[in-house]
């Protein structure tokens, strides 16, 4: 038969650097994570204290969707993200680190450039329906105030004392030895002791205001600290100085057998309780204070009105803040819609799940990570397929550019479909029975 030369084309002739293109461009297709991270920044527009307002309209959002390990830095008001392969700039705050590794997402902190402060996991966000589960150590934030979780007492533990870090800087004083020589108790002004109530010395006062009965100086700092008022036992403790000296009082007495008593007579309090240690700097050494808070019979409250557990009377404290409940063995904690959030420190990377998104906190931009897949099964297979008839044909066309010869048609698998990956098409339909396009510079 004639051949119909109009029907005829020649294959267009690709260079070997064209082919290893191709075979790259497959290459990495076939190593494309199945999932993805889906970002959305929020930052608000006024600098206060790396506080964020989450009641604010003065806000700039920014979504991202990321494929690999990134750095999200924020220069002025604005979010960007930065690749593994670029370097983060040094004039903006490098917030936070999204790793891959092995198809697996994993949130972490910065190490690059400026970094903007502490990351803040933001617990009005959390995948848990009752709350974030509170651990010892754990650093709770609300709005500029700052509390450690520095104990936490079950109902099986309900034996278990208080820790109020009385250890930590704890010193004694004795018994006043001339106490028969007419010295008199400088808040009773009574003279003479007993070993139930001995005359002591607790500062540096000297001449008639120097003694005080141990049983006198209990009462006065169980009024000022309020002790015994609450029926559960909850109260807040903090190491008190000597009105006149300013010396702070020891934390145990010494009688005369030699046995050591505390200074303080502290409540009972009733299981299950909770121990926060307050983190505001002070200006004063001995200022540290301790909250035991029980949770026998209601969950714990936090806030700025005065019905609250844990009264906090601060402008950035909302009425009625926060809340902590005892559920199944364990303690969790809440936000109450609070105009500038309830935070809990992130001590170690987390790991960005499907069934577990997360937000954080960094100064005053919030940053919420979900994962996502990047396409449905049956579009993965087909890519896959699609992927690896790309690679045998690139592989053949590499073979044939080696030699100087015309490199033949490219097939795809399947006859009538066309396999395309990425901008780079294989095609084995009508008159044209072949062709490859090699993918801009910028793919």
């Amino acid at each position: 038969h004639c051949c119909d030369k109009s029907q005829t084309r020649s294959a267009p002739r690709v260079s070997e650097h064209q082919a290893a293109d191709i075979m790259s461009l497959a290459s990495s297709t076939s190593r494309r994570p199945a999932n993805a991270v889906n970002v959305v920044s929020s930052t608000w527009m006024r600098e206060s204290q790396d506080l964020f307002d989450f009641e604010s309209t003065s806000k700039e959002s920014k979504s991202f969707s990321v494929e690999g390990s990134t750095t999200f830095v924020r220069n002025m008001h604005t979010v960007e993200s930065v690749g593994a392969s670029s370097v983060v700039p040094r004039n903006v705050d490098a917030m936070v680190r999204v790793v891959e590794r092995d198809g697996l997402y994993w949130l972490d902190r910065s190490t690059a450039g400026g970094h903007s402060g502490r990351i803040w996991t933001v617990v009005r966000d959390s995948c848990n329906p009752v709350g974030h589960r509170l651990a010892k150590d754990d650093t709770i934030r609300l709005g500029r105030f700052r509390f450690r979780v520095r104990q936490l007492v079950t109902e099986a533990e309900g034996a278990e004392l208080p820790d109020l870090g009385l250890e930590d800087t704890s010193f004694a004083c004795e018994a006043c030895a001339d106490a028969a020589e007419g010295k008199a108790c400088r808040i009773c002004l009574m003279e003479g002791s007993t070993e139930e109530d001995p005359l002591i010395q607790p500062c540096k006062c000297m001449g008639s205001i120097e003694c005080v009965h141990l049983q006198c100086l209990r009462t006065w700092t169980k009024s000022r600290l309020n002790l015994g008022e609450n029926p559960l036992g909850s109260y807040s403790y903090k190491p008190l100085p000597c009105e006149l000296c300013k010396t702070a009082f020891p934390t145990y007495v010494v009688g005369a057998g030699g046995a050591k008593s505390p200074l303080l007579d502290l409540p009972r309090t009733r299981p299950p309780y909770i121990v926060l240690e307050s983190l505001v700097r002070e200006t004063r050494e001995a200022s540290r204070s301790m909250h035991v808070l029980s949770l026998a019979e209601k969950p714990l409250l936090l806030g700025r009105g005065h019905d609250n557990d844990l009264r906090i009377a601060d402008v950035s404290i909302s009425r009625c803040h926060a809340r902590v409940h005892f559920l199944g063995g364990h303690f969790f904690l809440q936000d109450n819609d609070s105009k500038f959030g309830t935070l809990v420190a992130m001590r170690r990377p987390w790991q960005i799940e499907i069934a577990r998104p997360i937000s954080v906190q960094v100064g005053r931009t919030v940053l919420s990570f979900t994962l996502a897949p990047l396409a449905s099964p049956s579009a993965v297979s087909g890519r896959g397929s699609a992927a690896g008839s790309l690679q045998e044909a690139s592989t053949e066309l590499a073979g044939e550019a080696s030699q100087g010869r015309s490199p033949s048609v490219i097939e795809a698998a399947g006859g009538g479909n066309e396999a395309s990956v990425d901008g780079c098409s294989a095609s084995s339909s009508g008159g044209e029975s072949g062709r490859c396009l090699r993918p801009p510079q910028s793919a």
